[in-house]
C-alpha cells in the first residue's frame, strides 16, 4: 500500500478470518504516523465489527511515547494479543496492560492465539 504522498506503511496486516495479524518491518522505530496507518488499516478491513488482532513486535527497535499512548488509547480491535521472543519486545510492550481493550503478552504464538480466540476474559482478569 503506497500513499499519495509515496509513503509506505511498515508493517503488514494480513486477515486470517477469525483475527487480523499486523507484523512489524524489521529495524522499524514505530512514530505516531506508523500507528495511525496500522489503525486505520485494520479499521478499514473490518468495517462490520472489531476482529482480535495479533501484533509481531520482534522486529520493532522501538516506540514513540505518542505512538504508545496512542495504542493505549486505541479500540480498533477487541482484543489484542503482543506476541514478542525476548525480554526487550515484553519490556518494550509492558505498557499494553493499561490499554483500553483486553491486550496481553505472549512468547508462544500458539497460546497468543489460543488468548485472542477464546472466550472473553470475565471483567477485572
Amino acid at each position: 500500500m503506497t500513499t499519495s504522498s509515496g509513503w509506505q506503511p511498515r508493517f503488514d496486516l494480513t486477515d486470517e478470518g477469525d483475527f487480523l495479524r499486523l507484523c512489524w518491518h524489521p529495524g522499524v522505530q514505530m512514530e505516531l504516523s506508523d500507528v495511525q496507518a496500522s489503525v486505520s488499516a485494520v479499521e478499514s478491513v473490518s468495517l462490520d465489527c472489531k476482529r482480535p488482532l495479533l501484533v509481531h513486535i520482534d522486529a520493532v527497535s522501538g516506540i514513540s511515547t505518542e505512538a504508545r499512548e496512542l495504542l493505549l488509547e486505541e479500540t480498533c480491535s477487541s482484543r489484542t494479543a503482543v506476541l514478542g521472543s525476548d525480554e526487550v519486545a515484553r519490556v518494550m510492550t509492558a505498557f499494553n496492560y493499561r490499554a483500553a481493550t483486553p491486550s496481553r503478552y505472549f512468547s508462544d504464538e500458539a497460546q497468543a492465539l489460543s488468548w485472542l480466540l477464546g472466550p472473553e476474559p470475565e471483567p477485572g482478569a
